[in-house]
């Protein structure tokens, strides 16, 4: 029997249409429905509507166990540079999303930074949008492209089309803030009451908002698509949090509250995959572009995990790793604008802006991926080549991709250094396991991420040296991400319960050993629940 049945079947006609109103809030009532999310042939698909690219199930080439622990993938590699689209611009699109209602005024604070490139180029008010605060990127670029005439602009379409990104996601941004509050007020009717009202008229024209925003990004491409695509994603998981976070009467029992927080995440799943699915577009265009560092990527991160505690996209963050080392500070001018250039604007400079220190940490623009791809193992400077090693593993950890294992794996061969060692030895597991966060997320179970490839790893753990402890750890986490289900499960947790515990006693830091012997236990308990009963 189907929850919403349930709830009317069991409970008074008073609870269950209360319920009821909830639940049309999860859909948007009175807004457009919310479709499912479709992948698209070309890549112009709308940023609110675009599906993921079909999940890659292909494996490195070399994906049979190796002789070698420490034998190289020879794919995937990296692919040339995307080439910017010189298509003519259109912006009826855009000028349809611009006029959405229920989208927050621009904080005040956003007219010094519109001010500053007042009269500047597409391309300079997309660089200024890109540093000021997100929600100021319509103010920014809005201005040129209400006046913008194709047939007279001399800015390179690409530029104006990334203007249009910013323009979406500033406004984005803006959607699905502070709901309205009811206070502390308990009684059923005044809640009721509340639902029915302010809080159902705020959830219909945020989700409404929210749609046409995203589908003004009709035609992006790239970097553009993927600036307002993580916006749209991170805009719909947000009203999710917001319309769940909703209250309910203080005198329903844990029953009736549990039924209808069962149902109300019923209705909003079409929404939250959306979200989703929009938010894991956005992410896939900034890994392309080879950015690492980014704060919307930090904000869609977090509410990916919080919506999909089961899917953790910051899995790999658990991982342990010696600290990378230390950026230095910016001293002349020309490290100063470096430091405070974003990833993308710096793309087109050559490799040795690309190796800088200051630019490294934050992302790899193409002419560094470029270089790395072509290059044989040792040829490449050691001093470039473990930095670069270690920026690609923190991309895979960000986006799961398996490019970027690959790639830091063949950065990080042939070093005798022990933390390229490790990175090489952690690559090589990660490559084995889905191709970017989509296939991560979708897959249908945590065994089929297949991350139980830690041989290099294993062979890490059993010498000795500062990084065995670290192997046996992170050959354990990787193999925690990915318990089969039935018999199998009880002697997979005692594995790697026991491989938590070599690792305690491998590690030297105290947090370190502490956090291996809290998952030893927490494994220990995990494969005694999964023990069959007799």
């Amino acid at each position: 029997m189907r929850i919403r049945s349930l709830i009317i079947s069991s409970h008074t006609a008073g609870r269950a249409g209360l319920l009821g109103v909830l639940l049309a809030l999860g859909s948007g009532c009175g807004a457009p429905a919310v479709q499912e999310p479709v992948v698209p042939g070309p890549p112009s698909a709308p940023a609110g509507t675009a599906g993921l690219p079909a999940p890659t199930t292909a494996r490195p080439a070399d994906a049979g166990k190796p002789s070698d622990p420490f034998a190289l993938p020879e794919s995937p590699r990296d692919e040339g540079p995307e080439i910017a689209s010189s298509a003519p611009v259109n912006l009826d699109a855009w000028q349809k999303a611009k006029k959405a209602k229920g989208v927050a005024p621009a904080p005040a604070s956003c007219a010094a930074h519109a001010k500053k490139v007042e009269k500047g180029s597409a391309s300079e008010r997309a660089q200024r949008a890109d540093l000021a605060p997100v929600e100021c990127g319509d103010a920014i670029v809005d201005p040129l492209l209400e006046s913008f005439n194709a047939a007279s602009s001399k800015d390179a379409p690409d530029a104006v089309r990334i203007a249009v990104g910013f323009s979406l996601a500033g406004k984005l941004a803006r959607t699905a803030g502070a709901p309205p509050s009811i206070g502390a007020i308990s009684d059923k009717e005044k809640v009721k009451a509340f639902i029915t009202g302010p809080l159902k008229t705020w959830a219909v024209e945020q989700s409404t908002a929210i749609e046409l925003l995203s589908s003004g990004a009709a035609g992006l491409t790239g970097y553009a698509r993927g600036i307002s695509a993580i916006e749209a994603g991170i805009a719909e998981l947000r009203l999710v949090d917001k319309i769940r976070s909703a209250p309910v009467p203080a005198g329903w029992d844990a029953e009736l509250k549990g039924i209808y927080e069962a149902a109300l995440d019923e209705a909003l799943e079409p929404r939250k995959r959306r979200g989703r699915d929009a938010a894991l577009v956005g992410l896939s265009d900034l890994a392309k572009a080879g950015i690492l560092r980014d704060p919307r990527i930090d904000r869609a991160r977090v509410l990916l995990t919080k919506l999909y505690g089961g899917r953790r996209v910051d899995a790999l963050d658990g991982l342990l790793l010696p600290a990378p080392a230390p950026v230095p500070a910016a001293q002349t001018p020309e490290e100063k604008t470096l430091a405070a250039t974003p990833t993308f604007w710096l793309d087109g400079r050559d490799f040795a802006i690309g190796k800088d220190p200051r630019v490294l940490s934050r992302g790899v623009i193409s002419p560094v991926r470029e270089h790395f791809r072509k290059a044989p193992a040792p040829d490449a400077p050691d001093d470039v080549r473990s930095p670069y090693a270690r920026a690609r593993l923190d991309m895979g950890r960000v986006y799961w991709r398996r490019v970027d294992f690959v790639e830091a794996a063949h950065a990080a061969t042939g070093s005798a250094k022990p933390e390229d060692r490790l990175v090489l030895a952690v690559s090589l597991a990660l490559a084995h396991g889905p191709n970017g966060a989509a296939e991560m997320m979708r897959a249908q179970t945590p065994a089929s991420l297949d991350l139980k490839h830690t041989e290099a790893l294993d062979a890490l753990a059993a010498g000795a040296g500062p990084i065995a402890g670290m192997a046996a750890y992170d050959a354990a986490h990787l193999r925690a991400l990915c318990p089969p289900d039935g018999d199998d499960a009880t002697p997979h947790w005692a594995d790697v319960a026991a491989r938590f515990r070599k690792a305690e006693a491998l590690l030297t830091d105290p947090a370190q050993k502490k956090a291996a012997a809290q998952r030893a236990t927490e494994s220990d308990a995990i494969g005694k629940a999964a023990r069959p009963k007799p």
